[in-house]
């Protein structure tokens, strides 16, 4: 019963994660692409780069040793992969044990 609740945890942790990055890859477009910025979005954006970053920066120094992908950042979609990814095997792990 515990493994099955952590496994619970742990998906619906990563499932934010996720959502949080598809939320700021979303705005970084609109944010710096935008024909007018918005003070609101601009907060929100920092706001969930400041969550997603610490998550995100590794991914990104490690892209950057093997790819030069001048000014596209790849690193969010990178993360993303990632989360799904361990996410899975996780809770896979967390089920086998329960």
């Amino acid at each position: 019963m515990f493994f099955y609740i952590l496994a619970q945890i742990v998906s619906w942790i990563c499932n934010i994660l996720i959502l949080i990055l598809l939320v700021r890859s979303v705005l970084s477009w609109v944010v710096f692409y935008g024909y007018r910025q918005n003070p609101q979005l601009v907060g929100l954006y920092r706001l969930l780069s400041g969550i997603t970053e610490p998550i995100v920066a590794p991914v990104r120094r490690l892209i950057s040793r093997f790819v030069n992908t001048g000014s596209l950042d790849l690193a969010p979609l990178a993360t993303f992969f990632i989360l799904i990814i361990i996410s899975r095997i996780l809770v896979r792990i967390f089920i086998a044990l329960a």
